[in-house]
């Protein structure tokens, strides 16, 4: 299954933050890898290992996760939180991710 960053392959909004909820099947692990990733200077991308952590366990800030590449929960929910809210002009086109389970 594919998700997106918000306006998607079109030029994102400045101040945004979205939250996604990845929700497998119990005793098997959340994944995702990123198809593309264009998003420039102010943006953040944060995982989270379930839905009560308040400490990331991964950030990108403003660079690109290696495209392609999974990236894992150790449980089988994974909070990401997308955030470009340090301008009021576009930070790029996106990101396109596919999530899968493990």
């Amino acid at each position: 299954m594919q998700i997106y960053s918000p306006n998607y392959p079109l030029s994102i909004p400045g101040q945004q933050t979205c939250e996604y909820v990845i929700d497998v099947n119990e005793g098997s692990q959340a994944s995702i890898k990123f198809t593309t990733y264009d998003c420039k200077s102010g943006t953040t991308l944060s995982f989270f290992d379930g839905l009560n952590s308040n400490q990331p366990y991964l950030t990108f800030t403003s660079d690109s996760p290696i495209l392609n590449q999974p990236y894992s929960a150790t449980t089988n929910v994974m909070k990401i939180v997308f955030s470009a809210n340090d301008t009021t002009i576009p930070v790029g086109t996106g990101w396109e991710a596919e999530f899968a389970e493990l």
